[in-house]
């Protein structure tokens, strides 16, 4: 409110000054001598311009607030918008991406960058959840998940593609590198010390199937390509890896 008053004293001011200017002006050219001009060209801006500059401030200030609310409720609704895509996005259980977004993010990332395919399944999850209840399952999905995560770099990624089934893109079209990333996921899921609350250790392991080099041909394919590895690792005796270049997919 003293900004206002403040600017409303200034305008009034500034008001009266130009009165008397003008005022001054126009007796002098005709060459008039009364201060009583001078009283009416102080009067009236000291009377007319208070009120005026005061509503217009007034108003001009409500609706500064109202602009700035505004501005913060986009900000906050953007906020809430991208908090909700994210959301959308991830799997509730494991914060992974989801299989929709996983695949959609891959299918970008792979035509700006060399990267190759791995799909991972979880071992005897069936027999997990059977001996040990789903809450327990649902932990060694989640430990699997979090021990993927810290065996990939930060340019790769990782979703949770099914039940027990997870999906990671790695960020390389070498094949060395792809099947060292691979092994280390295997055995570091073996390391996993997952126990149930009874404090019995439950034994975990997954089984891998790749395709090295995704960067041509469609996502669906190469995922496809990578499930039918996935099978032939389980039916090698599970918590094995089989990857192999895409070009040998076609045989």
């Amino acid at each position: 409110m003293f900004r206002i008053l403040y600017k409303c004293a200034l305008v009034t001011l500034i008001a009266i000054v130009c009165s008397l200017l003008i005022t001054g002006s126009i007796m002098s050219a005709f060459d008039m001598h009364n201060k009583m001009g001078f009283v009416i060209a102080t009067i009236c801006p000291l009377t007319i311009t208070p009120p005026i500059s005061l509503m217009v401030f007034r108003q001009s200030e409500r609706l500064r607030v109202t602009l700035l609310q505004l501005s913060q409720v986009m900000q906050q609704l953007e906020e809430t918008n991208a908090k909700l895509l994210e959301k959308a996005s991830r799997d509730s259980m494991t914060g992974l991406l989801n299989r929709e977004a996983f695949f959609t993010h891959v299918d970008r990332v792979r035509r700006q960058m060399p990267g190759s395919l791995l799909i991972i399944d979880a071992d005897h999850f069936k027999k997990i959840n059977d001996q040990h209840g789903h809450y327990n399952g649902d932990g060694a999905l989640t430990a699997i998940a979090h021990c993927i995560a810290r065996s990939i770099g930060e340019n790769d990624s990782i979703g949770r593609i099914g039940g027990e089934e997870f999906a990671v893109f790695l960020a390389t079209e070498r094949e060395n590198e792809v099947r060292a990333i691979a092994e280390l996921i295997r055995e570091d899921v073996t390391l996993i010390d997952f126990k149930t609350p009874e404090n019995e250790r439950v034994p975990l392991s997954v089984s891998i199937g790749g395709v090295i080099d995704v960067s041509t041909g469609t996502i669906a394919d190469h995922f496809q390509t990578a499930d039918r590895r996935l099978y032939e690792a389980k039916r090698n005796g599970r918590n094995c890896v089989i990857v192999k270049p895409a070009m040998k997919t076609a045989a």
